[in-house]
């Protein structure tokens, strides 16, 4: 199969995107944050770093993984399709970072095939 390559909409990058780094600098770097600046959100979003600090780590890290496993099925899709080396490569590191809307993308050409 030829070079396939798609991106879902800018919109999905920028939610995905700035969804994971903030839970990881809540998690992990909670001090780069201006916390003070956001008013009452602000003093919400502190008081839940310094109760459930444990719990923003788990879920960090339970979206890396699971978005490990997307890359993985990704790949394996790309397999399945007999798509080059290049577009397997984009698609799997697509759906690292974005996850659900890319490897929806990519299921659609199975159901096209």
């Amino acid at each position: 199969m030829a070079n396939r390559f798609q991106s879902p909409h800018l919109l999905w990058w920028i939610i995905i995107g700035s969804g994971i780094t903030i839970v990881f600098l809540l998690a992990h770097l909670p001090s780069l944050l201006p916390l003070h600046s956001l008013g009452g959100l602000g003093s919400f979003l502190s008081s839940l770093i310094v109760t459930y600090r444990t719990l923003f780590v788990v879920v960090f890290w339970s979206t890396v993984i699971a978005h490990i496993y997307e890359a993985v099925v990704a790949r394996r899709i790309c397999q399945q399709l007999r798509l080059d080396q290049q577009s397997t490569f984009l698609w799997m590191i697509q759906t690292f970072i974005l996850g659900f809307p890319s490897l929806m993308i990519l299921k659609g050409y199975v159901r096209q095939r």
